[in-house]
């Protein structure tokens, strides 16, 4: 009696069938999946709620977790997008990954990358909506 079943030619044969039809077609698939997400936030991860960056919001200035594959002024035009505010300027703080102990035992710290995003005079982000 065997666990598992048995694949035949055939199903092996459709299967990389469609492994080649999309990888040939993966340009066209990053553009639909751009357009689709446009309108929504794609680097920001969240905004982060520090000692420092709650000081920070009462200036106007407003922190978030991003990730670290898109350019400033792709995560600035989402921002603006999203939350109805003009940004005055970005500024991006990248960190590296670390290593870290806890018990005796070795550990690795994730790199992650912070957004300082200042906005117009007189324009506020409600962060508990989001």
């Amino acid at each position: 009696m065997s666990w598992f079943k048995r694949k035949d030619n055939k199903n092996k044969e459709v299967s990389e069938k469609l492994v080649t039809k999309t990888t040939s077609s993966k340009a066209s698939q990053l553009v639909a999946v751009d357009k689709k997400f446009s309108g929504i936030l794609r680097g920001v991860i969240h905004p982060l709620s520090s000692e420092k960056s709650v000081r920070l919001q009462s200036l106007g200035q407003y922190t978030f977790v991003v990730s670290k594959d898109l350019s400033k002024v792709q995560l600035k035009k989402d921002i603006e997008k999203t939350y109805g505010v003009k940004v005055e300027k970005v500024t991006s703080v990248n960190l590296p990954s670390r290593i870290v102990y806890n018990r005796g035992r070795e550990g690795v710290r994730s790199a992650r990358r912070y957004l300082h995003v200042k906005l117009a005079k007189g324009q506020t982000i409600d962060l508990t909506k989001f």
